[in-house]
């Protein structure tokens, strides 16, 4: 349809198609004129005006067999993308703060927010953001240690970003993103291996002798206490044992004062019983006649002396009376009896 009009028109004017998230420069006569935005535009190549497409020369990346990033040459573009791009660049030899020579890959996500600077302020903006990407790996990942490297890319990440960012600025290109993609370490991922692996032994070693140490602690704590425990419950043993042997004596000298206090009760009234039965004059005859016998009964055992204790009436004395008494009766009745 568009080739028709420009039928129509003789070739005085000339229709183009932008599509979307594209944008094309139009010159005239060989000067910038305006960037064709999305939509169908019309140029006037005759007439004096001159209008024409501009062609510029820009390289592009592409992955060859073995999956490897390569530049390929420059070629004549018209069509300006404004979408955002990706460039997996090349490995590149990076030397850290600590001499160690690694191979790093980056992947820069940007794309072209006024397309008359991205043509017209740098020659090819591709080329020249893979020289800045360069220059920024070495500069950047040169600040730190191998050690500090692998485990920094975040940080790494965001300086390149920045660093990016503003180089490209002047030239109308906004860096989204940068990602390092591989780190290679080449010669040193053996000898890093390698101190891993003895790091790791002696935190082993460490945490292996610190788990004895505890081990050996625990257990003569546990001894100790075991043998604390022993000796108080040995100690308390003793203790209750002796209080038992205390108490129980205890009530065995009550039981038995108990008892000796019931039968002396017991005497008592019972001589107190016989007394009515006999008269008073027989009656204190038979009290004092059992009196002379517990008298007798307590002299056997004085005489004997197997008895370790003796309980005693108060009238002691008068029993010991009656019984010299009762012996002076008997002697003088033999000799009455010897007179005869």
């Amino acid at each position: 349809m568009l080739k028709l009009l420009s039928l129509f028109t003789l070739g005085m004017v000339e229709f183009v198609v932008v599509r979307q998230g594209e944008v094309r420069i139009v010159e005239r006569r060989g000067k910038f004129a305006r960037v064709a935005e999305p939509g169908i535009h019309m140029l006037l190549p005759l007439s004096g005006y001159g209008d024409t497409v501009g062609t510029f020369k820009i390289s592009h990346f592409t992955r060859d067999e073995s999956g490897r990033s390569t530049v390929q040459p420059r070629h004549s573009v018209s069509i300006i993308s404004m979408r955002t791009q990706v460039d997996d660049y090349p490995k590149e030899s990076v030397i850290t703060r600590d001499n160690a020579t690694v191979n790093i890959d980056a992947v820069v996500y940007y794309r072209i927010f006024d397309a008359q600077k991205a043509v017209y302020e740098v020659q090819d903006y591709v080329a020249a953001l893979q020289k800045l990407v360069q220059s920024a790996l070495r500069d950047e990942c040169g600040k730190f240690e191998l050690d500090q490297l692998l485990v920094s890319r975040d940080t790494i990440n965001q300086a390149l970003k920045l660093s990016l960012d503003q180089a490209t600025d002047p030239w109308g290109i906004k860096v989204d993103r940068v990602e390092i993609k591989d780190i290679d370490l080449g010669e040193f991922g053996a000898i890093l291996a390698e101190q891993r692996a003895a790091e790791t032994k002696r935190r082993t070693d460490i945490t292996e002798a610190e788990g004895h140490k505890r081990a050996a602690i625990l257990k003569a704590e546990g001894e100790k206490e075991a043998a604390v425990l022993k000796a108080t419950g040995y100690s308390q043993s003793l203790l209750l044992q002796a209080e038992a042997e205390k108490t129980a004596a205890i009530f065995k000298a009550e039981a038995d004062a108990a008892s000796l206090l019931k039968m002396r009760e017991a005497e008592a009234d019972g001589y107190g019983l016989l007394a009515p039965v006999f008269g008073t004059a027989q009656g204190e005859a038979l009290l004092q006649v059992l009196q002379i016998q517990k008298a007798q009964e307590i002299s056997a055992q004085m005489a004997q002396g197997k008895a370790t204790k003796i309980y005693l009436p108060t009238d002691v004395s008068g029993l010991f009376g009656l019984l010299e008494d009762v012996a002076r009766g008997s002697a003088t009745t033999n000799t009455g009896e010897t007179r005869r």
